[in-house]
């Protein structure tokens, strides 16, 4: 079995205890412990929770968050996305990069160039023998391109496969269009194709309606 399936049957799953306790225990250690004064950090808060999770229900994987990587070299020619995917960058940039980043250049050579020159960090990695997953959360849909493309970066360094698991938070706002959630998923519905053969086995995690009220909660997966 898969480490994100053993994730998504034993800590993941509607009816368990991870989405109350994701909600209420932040806010019920920063009343007891700092009155109110502690800063609300979305990430932290799951990593944390993430850790006590599987330490208790799945013993058998270790987990480390906040790995610190060395500087990366840029992609070579045979790497980068255009090579791979057989599709011109600006092409691949329309469909990768979220809709309001497509259109601007990157503020570095990160992303489509591969290059970490002070290094970079994954939020966490999961290992279970010779198998391991890394795992990216991202607060807003907006900067989840960039934790896809780091991920191709590692998938073309590291001399093994792995697993991928991104997680970020949604909303069901409704907008001109559509909501906030069914916009993303369209956005990731489109740019899946590329994903399947860029990141191989990945899984995305989304948190929904985590300051709704407790029936409008609830984890969803894509792709499915």
């Amino acid at each position: 079995m898969k480490i994100v399936d053993d994730l998504r049957q034993n800590i993941f799953a509607n009816e368990s205890e991870f989405l109350g306790k994701l909600t209420t225990e932040w806010r019920l250690v920063n009343s007891k412990y700092l009155n109110g004064y502690g800063q609300n950090d979305h990430e932290r808060v799951f990593l944390n929770l993430l850790i006590e999770e599987v330490h208790k229900r799945l013993p058998n994987i270790s987990i480390i968050s906040n790995v610190k990587l060395k500087a990366i070299d840029g992609f070579t020619p045979e790497e980068k996305t255009e090579a791979v995917l057989g599709k011109s960058l600006n092409d691949i940039r329309h469909t990768i990069c979220w809709p309001t980043y497509s259109d601007v250049k990157c503020k570095s050579n990160k992303c489509f160039e591969g290059e970490y020159a002070s290094g970079t960090e994954i939020d966490a990695l999961l290992i279970r023998k010779e198998d391991f997953c890394v795992v990216e959360y991202e607060n807003s849909r907006v900067g989840i391109c960039d934790n896809f493309m780091k991920t191709y970066r590692l998938r073309r360094l590291l001399d093994k496969p792995f697993e991928s698991l991104f997680v970020t938070k949604l909303t069901t706002t409704r907008q001109e269009g559509p909501t906030t959630f069914d916009s993303f998923n369209n956005y990731i519905e489109k740019t899946k194709p590329l994903l399947d053969k860029l990141l191989d086995s990945w899984s995305l995690l989304e948190i929904v309606n985590l300051s709704g009220a407790d029936w409008k909660r609830s984890l969803h997966w894509m792709p499915l």
